[in-house]
């Protein structure tokens, strides 16, 4: 299987909705070509909103008040690092709490018209 591209999808928890720019802009000098946002909120968001007695969480979460981003974008496996690092330095660190976090899960199988645009 040599010649083939591994690929990794590169999940983004934003708790910071004003970096989202940003990375994306980032994501483009990377070479990133394409990504999903999709708006969120977490379950602390949820539960203070809906469930009275939970009401007092919201102080208690860094951005509670705050909807978060989910960014989703199929990347290679050599463009996780570069994409770790802009993200860890607009947000300023995701080891700081209320910042976000991300992961990569591998992907075994993609079809459509992504494969023409890498």
């Amino acid at each position: 299987m040599s010649g083939v591209q591994k690929l990794e999808l590169l999940v983004v928890i934003i708790k910071q909705s004003r970096y989202l720019d940003d990375i994306l802009a980032g994501f483009m000098e990377l070479g990133i070509k394409g990504a999903t946002v999709i708006d969120s909120r977490g379950m602390g968001q949820i539960l203070s909103a809906d469930v009275p007695i939970f009401a007092g969480l919201k102080g208690l979460l860094p951005g509670g008040n705050i909807g978060s981003n989910v960014v989703l974008s199929v990347v290679t496996e050599e463009q996780v690092p570069e994409a770790v690092k802009l993200i860890e330095e607009t947000c300023g660190g995701l080891s700081e709490k209320g910042n976000g976090f991300l992961f990569t899960v591998p992907v075994n199988t993609v079809s459509g018209a992504f494969l023409k645009t890498q």
